[in-house]
């Protein structure tokens, strides 16, 4: 235990080389982009409008106010889904760097799922428009939402950790996550209510961390949401254990990396 605390203070210590690699994740992503930063809040809104012009008949009448629903999942799910395919490669994409000098290893994928949450808090941007436009009210549980979003980064993060761990060692786990993620986002109410869910069922669904996360993503900003501190409870245990499991998985093969890069 003393020496997973070393590695979590070294981090700290190395807070520089964080903020460096942060802003080189931005920078690069948007570098050869016409667009450039832009592409942060335009993204998420071309999503919506697919979204909304694809299902809005389905789901208009059982959602109040389709397009906020719609485009607060687009924003969640494109954090999640990018800040962990992005920490997935952040110890083979950084092998160069690795090889050359002592870091610690885990501030890679801790800089990737900061830089996608500066995009979220930037696309946050065009959700509060849109609320705006429809005369949507915002909620009082909109002082929550930071504690969300911090929770939702913690478990990204641990879940980061181990994705970048078992890369190094299973190349191919890059293509399996791809497919993971298209089926994890199908079982998470994105575009559609979870209230179509049969009531059989919800016991399982549940079970799903990220539709806790969303459903506390909306309820903090516009909908209407009475279970919403079950759900932060919910999210509070998810993320504390996926951070464990992730920090301890990854500091038991952590020296070996280096040699299977």
């Amino acid at each position: 235990m003393g020496e997973l605390f070393k590695e979590a203070l070294e981090i700290m210590r190395y807070h520089e080389l964080l903020r460096n690699l942060v802003i080189r994740d931005i920078k690069v992503r948007y570098k050869r982009s016409v667009l450039g930063f832009a592409w942060v809040m335009l993204n998420p809104l071309l999503m919506m409008l697919v979204l909304s012009l694809v299902f809005s008949t389905l789901f208009k009448g059982t959602v109040p106010n389709y397009t906020a629903y719609v485009l607060s999942g687009v924003i969640f799910w494109h954090f999640f889904s990018q800040g962990t395919t992005m920490a997935l490669l952040s110890f083979t994409g950084n092998s160069d760097l690795l090889k050359k000098v002592y870091v610690p290893k885990a501030v890679f994928p801790l800089s990737v799922i900061i830089s996608a949450l500066v995009n979220l808090v930037l696309s946050l941007i065009p959700l509060f428009v849109i609320l705006l436009i429809t005369g949507t009210a915002i909620r009082y549980h909109v002082l929550l939402l930071p504690l969300g979003i911090i929770l939702l980064s913690v478990f990204a993060f641990g879940f980061g950790l181990i994705l970048s761990t078992v890369t190094v060692f299973f190349k191919d786990m890059i293509y399996i996550y791809g497919v993971l993620l298209m089926a994890w986002m199908y079982v998470t109410p994105i575009f559609y209510p979870s209230t179509i869910i049969p009531r059989n069922y919800r016991p399982i669904f549940s079970l799903n961390p990220l539709y806790h996360f969303i459903e506390i993503f909306r309820g903090c900003i516009f909908l209407d949401s009475p279970l919403i501190y079950e759900h932060f409870a919910y999210c509070l245990t998810f993320s504390a254990l996926l951070l464990i499991a992730g920090w301890v998985f990854y500091h038991r093969y952590k020296d070996k990396i280096v040699y299977y890069l």
